[in-house]
């Protein structure tokens, strides 16, 4: 693409020379005056004295003198244009001011300086579209040797001037995707207490671990496991030993270092039953199941050290009521878990990254 782009700069710039190389000087190396305007927008573009340095070290001598001196007037401006990118229209003139050619360059890049070598290339090659041209090393120190001069030639009349628009879009590259957001991590653990799940205040060890990729709602998973309750009836007592564990979607979720979430789940578990003092002691394990809604506050401490606390509403799906026949044969009820219970608790934990 830069070769094709390079060769249509000089076949330009060739056709433009053509029609300006009767008012060439004896020297041999052809002179212009350069004219350059930054217009509304455009202020942080390059200026006429960088854009001047620029064409001269491509041409690898000063070719750049008044416009009094000149066998060439450049003009050229630069502006913003709508869709983002910049544009930069050129004129070309000989002495007499008989236009010879226009040029345009535009690019989409946001940034006006993506044009500066397309720039200095094009005004170099309209002034010397035949010289060896550098990448953009500034001049030497020494001026370069001198020319023999050129026989005279026919005193034939000049062609007409010739009036050649191009127009170069210069590719800008797609920008690199950002990097893929990290997964976050928070684990914590804790007490629990809970209100209507046992026969008294259930007090229970929970571990919880919230989870919350770059894309998606936050997760939680964990577990609980609940102390031993019972239930007394005169000298017998019924003993409740109860594990479970829970996952929950967490559609809310505000703040960062102090966040309030929002989560809702299901809890699982299993609920071993046991008599103590009965004529007949039986075991038995019942499966638990019951929908949860948690509203939880965390704030980050010290690095990755979380505290925080919650409230939770669980309504039991498995609701199985438990009793014992006395001595009379008579069914007494020992407990059912309630319609709504209550939790609370209180975490520490750390999240990452």
């Amino acid at each position: 693409m830069i070769a094709r782009r390079a060769a249509g700069l000089a076949l330009v710039a060739a056709a433009l020379a053509a029609a300006a190389r009767p008012a060439r000087a004896s020297s041999g190396e052809q002179t212009a005056s350069l004219s350059w305007v930054r217009l509304a927008g455009a202020e942080a573009c390059v200026g006429a004295r960088a854009l001047a340095q620029a064409v001269e070290a491509r041409l690898g001598r000063a070719a750049l003198v008044s416009a009094a001196r000149a066998e060439l007037t450049i003009e050229g401006r630069i502006e913003p244009v709508g869709s983002g990118g910049w544009r930069a229209v050129l004129a070309v003139a000989d002495a007499d001011g008989a236009l010879l050619g226009t040029r345009e360059i535009a690019t989409a890049s946001p940034r006006c300086g993506a044009m500066d070598d397309e720039l200095a290339l094009a005004i170099a090659l309209m002034i010397d579209p035949s010289a060896k041209l550098s990448p953009g090393a500034p001049p030497p120190l020494t001026a370069p040797a001198p020319l023999p001069a050129p026989s005279p030639a026919p005193a034939t009349a000049p062609p007409p001037p010739a009036v050649i628009v191009q127009r170069v879009l210069v590719p800008v590259p797609p920008a690199a995707p950002p990097p893929p957001a990290p997964w976050r991590v928070e684990v914590g653990a804790g007490p629990l207490l809970g209100l209507g799940l046992l026969p008294s205040l259930g007090v229970a060890a929970t571990v919880r671990a919230r989870l919350t990729p770059p894309r998606f709602l936050s997760f939680e998973v964990g577990g609980v496991v609940w102390l031993p309750d019972e239930a007394t009836s005169g000298a017998s007592a019924t003993r409740f030993s109860w594990g479970e564990g829970f996952v929950s979607a967490c559609p809310v979720a505000l703040g960062s270092a102090t966040r309030l979430s929002a989560c809702a789940g299901v809890r699982l578990g299993a609920l071993r039953v046991g008599g103590v003092g009965f004529s007949v002691d039986h075991a038995d394990e019942r499966l638990t199941a019951a929908g949860a809604l948690d509203v939880r506050l965390t704030r980050r401490l010290v690095g990755p050290l979380t505290a925080g606390g919650g409230l939770g509403l669980i309504v039991p799906i498995v609701r199985d009521t438990f009793y014992y026949t006395d001595a009379q044969d008579q069914t007494r009820e020992v407990f059912q878990m309630a319609p709504l219970a209550g939790t609370a608790d209180v975490l520490l934990g750390v999240e990452l990254p």
